[in-house]
């Protein structure tokens, strides 16, 4: 009987807090600027938060209105960093399940899918 182990998407690392300045109206600095996203009205906003848009972090977005946040440069960075410690995350995890269930199942198979 072999086991198979299915990676899980995870969207978390693409998640920027939202300028609560922005979302008043009041925040003096641009979208390159600050610190926090400025996203526009196309954008779905939850929570304070917003989703980066994958495609437009790889240069490659063609959807007119995306609803997504295609972020400025500074935030694109800091999102590629996230996306690496995510990675990182994922495959210790992913390696400490292996490792406990070769324990709690010697000799069976782990086929990563």
């Amino acid at each position: 009987m072999a086991l198979n182990v299915a990676p899980v998407r995870d969207t978390k690392w693409l998640t920027l807090e939202v300028c609560r300045q922005f979302q008043r109206g009041t925040c003096s600095r641009s979208d390159e600027e600050c610190k926090f996203a400025h996203p526009p009205k196309s954008c779905q906003v939850e929570n304070g938060r917003v989703i980066a848009c994958f495609d437009s972090l790889k240069g490659r977005c063609t959807r007119e209105n995306c609803k997504y946040l295609h972020p400025p440069t500074h935030l694109k960075t800091q999102l590629e960093i996230n996306g690496r410690n995510n990675l990182i995350q994922q495959k210790t995890a992913a390696a400490m399940l292996a490792q406990q269930m070769q324990f709690m199942f010697p000799g069976t198979p782990i086929q990563p899918v």
